[in-house]
């Protein structure tokens, strides 16, 4: 007895949107109790990033710096320092790691992989930067515990290509896995990571000059120790913003009713993300030109954030009251703090200052992620015919037969 066939017929508007062709394999998955219906995949596009991609380059970096290593003469080579494994890794190994992102974000742009259609061209620059200079951050904070955990290290030229080549597959890995995986949801947890893990660091790295004591902008002056990082903090945390702001208002425009109220809105979200650049662009540093500009940008961005947290309510009219409420609490709470600091006392420069950023920033990223839910499309649902293969021939015999009639 032959077992029942069945079929299901996909409407047209289902085709167009996944692409499909005609007699392409589809794929069927149950997934709690739910039916999943996908083109058939091969092993390699299941794969997210396939072992080749990253290996070959690594492989033809490690070739090149075993032979300029071994033209030098040098037999072992220390772990971290000026001419070391650690500092071939930042400069070769960061330049390999930008090709490869360079490599596949253009190649799953024109294809239209994954997430690409909701970032665009002008957004690349600035993408590439952020992630060209979190991952060099990353590798120097690395690097520097290794050198205290490994202090005096060194290694054979053989040992230290192999050690090498871990590191560079390791980057180009992670590189390429971001330029396919990009997308505004992924932006929005490296804003998070970059301004909360730059921050700390900052105030961990300063802990035994004992920043709290002069102000919470201390931490950019030239009497902090690396000043540069919470400065570049701020930085590519404002790079990150624009990107960002960039690509939500682009897609609300095309679910919404383009209005002037959108067009302020990003502009002064806009401003204040530059603002926020401004900020670290410009460092606290004594009395002059400096210090006047870093002041007038940290005040242009508390401005910026008042008027954004009072007008929100009329330049985004479908915001949620829930939000709304956080964002008076949010308003209150800054201004009862500016009160206990100027009027009262009661704060230290640098509590008011920690109390104002913290917040500040927490509503910017709960208005940045209330606009994302803004541009998600309600997925449209489909009703679709569910027949049997014997159902479906007796159906085409009474139609030949009734058109022979």
């Amino acid at each position: 007895m032959k077992k029942p066939h069945y079929t299901i017929q996909l409407p047209e508007e289902v085709v167009q949107e996944l692409q499909l062709k005609e007699e392409e394999p589809l794929q069927i998955k149950i997934e709690n109790k739910k039916i999943i219906i996908e083109p058939k995949r091969t092993k390699t596009e299941r794969q997210a990033v396939s072992l080749r991609w990253f290996l070959i380059p690594s492989l033809l970096v490690s070739v090149i710096f075993f032979g300029f290593f071994y033209e030098q003469g040098r037999s072992h080579l220390l772990l971290t320092g000026r001419i070391s494994i650690a500092a071939s890794v930042l400069i070769l190994g960061l330049l390999s790691g930008i090709c490869s992102f360079i490599i596949f974000f253009v190649k799953g742009k024109r294809k239209q992989l994954f997430s690409f259609k909701d970032i665009y061209w002008r957004n690349f620059l600035t993408i590439l930067i952020s992630f060209v200079i979190i991952l060099a951050l990353v590798l120097l904070g690395f690097f520097w515990l290794l050198g205290i955990l490994f202090e005096g290290a060194s290694f054979d030229l053989l040992t230290a290509t192999f050690i090498f080549f871990v590191f560079v597959g390791m980057i180009n890995y992670l590189m390429i896995y971001f330029a396919l995986a990009i997308s505004p949801a992924l932006i929005t947890t490296l804003l998070i990571s970059v301004i909360i893990g730059g921050v700390l660091m900052s105030m961990a790295a300063n802990g035994q000059l004992q920043w709290w004591q002069y102000n919470f902008s201390f931490l950019g002056t030239s009497n902090a120790n690396s000043s540069w990082q919470f400065n570049l903090t701020l930085i590519i945390s404002a790079l990150l913003m624009i990107a960002l702001i960039d690509y939500l208002f682009v897609s609300l425009q095309k679910s919404m009713t383009k209005n002037i109220q959108l067009t302020i809105l990003r502009i002064l979200l806009t401003l204040t993300a530059i603002d926020l650049g401004a900020v670290g662009f410009f460092p606290n540093n004594g009395n002059g030109r400096l210090h006047e500009l870093h002041n007038q940008a940290a005040n242009y961005l508390v401005y910026m954030i008042i008027i954004l947290i009072i007008s929100i309510r009329w330049l985004l009219p479908a915001i949620s009251r829930e939000f709304l409420g956080i964002s008076y609490m949010i308003a209150a709470v800054l201004l009862i703090a500016n009160v206990l600091f100027k009027n009262i006392g009661y704060l230290s420069l640098t509590a008011f200052e920690l109390i104002a950023f913290f917040l500040a920033f927490s509503w910017i990223l709960l208005l940045l992620q209330n606009l994302q839910k803004l541009t998600r499309k309600v997925a449209p649902v489909y009703e679709i015919a569910f027949n049997s293969q014997e159902t479906l021939q007796d159906t085409t015999v009474a139609d030949t037969a009734e058109n022979r009639k």
